[in-house]
């Protein structure tokens, strides 16, 4: 069998994401499973844009932990003298310490945005429950029956595509993005941002 490859980065995923949002939306109607690939799709379009927002031009530093900054800081110095320095593991900020991070001024990887990204307190608490109550029910499903309520999802759609969009017009997230494809962003944001949940089948 030909191997089968594709190429993609942080930038690209999150496009991917809102896609998916997009494409899962549709069935929610005729499939109430479907509402499960939209929760984990926008969960994984708000945590990647964070990433791309907050990581510096010394990557990952920016959206990883403290503890694991200082880990990879202390690796890009001891690389400099040895050859056989080991990169250490990964390990990203969860959302909600990366929406209070993107909220601060300056937050950019590159710094370049004076006030932060608009998130209040509000919806702060808002998206940090969307993640522990039901994002991570959905992706580590324990053997239960669960009634979950999912009326709050089409607000929160358009939480996350003000919060994307604010991310994608500042610029430093999707700088390797060409101009169509931050172009084709944008229209899928305010796509995402005007789903008629209703009329979804």
């Amino acid at each position: 069998m030909t191997a089968n490859w594709i190429q993609t980065d942080e930038a690209e995923d999150v496009a991917g994401s809102i896609r998916q949002v997009l494409r899962t939306a549709q069935f929610v109607r005729e499939d109430p499973q479907a509402w499960k690939w939209v929760a984990i799709a926008l969960h994984s379009a708000l945590q990647g844009v964070c990433v791309c927002h907050l990581t510096t031009t010394a990557a990952p530093v920016g959206a990883v932990t403290k503890r694991n900054a200082s880990e990879w800081l202390a690796y890009f110095d001891d690389s400099l003298t040895n050859p056989n320095a080991k990169p250490p593991k990964t390990y990203l900020m969860n959302l909600p310490d990366l929406l209070k991070a993107v909220r601060k001024p300056y937050s950019a990887g590159d710094r370049s945005n004076v006030a932060g990204v608009a998130i209040s307190d509000y919806e702060l608490v808002w998206l940090q429950r969307f993640h522990e109550e039901i994002r991570n029910q959905f992706t580590h499903f324990e053997p239960k029956s669960w009634s979950i309520e999912v009326s709050g999802i089409p607000q929160l759609t358009m939480l996350a595509a003000r919060i994307i969009r604010e991310i994608l017009q500042s610029g430093w997230a999707f700088r390797h993005m060409d101009l169509a494809k931050r172009e084709e962003l944008d229209r899928h944001l305010q796509a995402m941002a005007k789903i008629d949940w209703l009329a979804s089948s």
